[in-house]
């Protein structure tokens, strides 16, 4: 049986929808220009792309703790509000798992230290020097 993950991490079976906040929060709060953004087929092949980058795995797991885990979604280190220039230079985006990209946003949410703390680690993940 094929599986999928839901972006709130919970496994479904191929075709079976999730009964989490995304659905809600998708029809009343999301963004209707980011929306459109992120369904096009453009992010689609920039997602590919980064995701072929990564072998599929989760680079901030295997990079900083050595962990080999299936990373699900592409997250922009800057986000598209403070770096919209770089919204689809992939040297601003990598390859997380769903526990990765919440405790990342747990950090951005911290404080703004803990944000800058982060981005660094994470730009420094494809951008060295």
């Amino acid at each position: 049986m094929l599986m999928k993950l839901c972006k709130c991490g919970r496994r479904l079976a191929q075709g079976q929808e999730c009964t989490c906040r995304h659905k809600f929060y998708d029809k009343n709060s999301r963004d209707k220009s980011k929306k459109k953004f992120y369904s096009s087929t453009k992010w689609k092949k920039i997602v590919e792309a980064v995701r072929a980058r990564a072998n599929g795995l989760d680079e901030y797991q295997l990079v900083v703790n050595g962990a080999i885990v299936i990373g699900t979604t592409v997250h922009h280190i800057y986000t598209t509000d403070e770096r919209p220039d770089l919204k689809t230079d992939l040297s601003n985006l990598i390859f997380v798992s769903a526990q990765t990209h919440n405790m990342i946003h747990a950090e951005y949410k911290r404080d703004g230290e803990s944000k800058l703390a982060m981005q660094k680690i994470l730009w420094s993940i494809h951008n060295p020097f």
